[in-house]
């Protein structure tokens, strides 16, 4: 060996020398990370299931029991009465019973809630008012009640919610006597709700007499938590919901 090759070697060797070597202490700890991210992976794929069962399991409801819940206006005279008469003068108000409960396929093992819309709603503009009130009754009680003013919230895409408040879906039964009654009800009501002759308030109604108005209410299933509605009032009127 002549001495260039023997100091080649010995440049080697020192170069072999200072790189720095990976102790058992790294090469360990790179190991239990490895392990402890497989099981956490593992663990949100064994449990992630439950994340959707919204979107796999059935939820329906007993759509006999439903029926029909479409209303125009056109097929009832609407004029303005007071808000006391609402349930007593059936002729110049509109009125939708239901009931509502689950479907024989429901899944039994989630709780499915529920919210209830006016949907698909067609109006002239004069009726996006104050005076044209709607109420909703479950089981002989109030629950929510408005109006189509767009200083109490806005109609966006023709919808309204009426339920302030998730609801829970009421399981199937052959007999429906477990379903849950609901009465809806909407009408004009008159500026004046104190004796007219001693009314100092007046004001002229007839902008809401022969309107179009007309929609349904749906049902609009869900599951998880209940959540309380956040309306959003407008500060004007958007022209682009209503007929002019």
């Amino acid at each position: 060996m002549n001495s260039n090759e023997s100091n080649n070697q010995e440049i080697n060797i020192n170069e072999n020398n200072n790189k720095p070597k990976s102790s058992f202490k790294e090469k360990y700890v790179i190991l239990i990370v490895g392990a402890v991210l497989l099981l956490g992976i593992t663990y949100a794929i064994q449990n992630s299931t439950s994340l959707f069962k919204a979107t796999t399991a059935t939820i329906k409801i007993d759509e006999e029991a439903y029926g029909d819940t479409e209303f125009d206006a056109s097929n009832i005279k609407l004029i303005p009465i007071l808000d006391n008469e609402v349930e007593i003068k059936s002729d110049n108000v509109i009125r939708i019973d239901f009931k509502v409960g689950g479907n024989q396929e429901n899944s039994d093992k989630i709780d499915i809630i529920y919210d209830l819309a006016l949907n698909e709603l067609e109006l002239d503009c004069d009726l996006i008012s104050p005076y044209v009130k709607w109420k909703l009754i479950k089981n002989n009680e109030e629950i929510s009640t408005g109006s189509l003013d767009y200083k109490f919230d806005t109609i966006k895409d023709g919808r309204l919610v009426l339920t302030n408040t998730q609801q829970d879906l009421v399981a199937y039964s052959e007999d429906k006597t477990d379903y849950d009654n609901y009465t809806f009800y909407m009408w004009l009501s008159d500026n004046c709700q104190e004796d007219l002759s001693q009314c100092k308030n007046m004001e002229e109604q007839t902008n809401l007499l022969n309107k179009k108005l007309k929609g349904k209410i749906e049902i609009e299933l869900n599951t998880g938590a209940k959540l309380e509605l956040k309306r959003y009032p407008s500060e004007e009127l958007n022209k682009e919901i209503c007929n002019e």
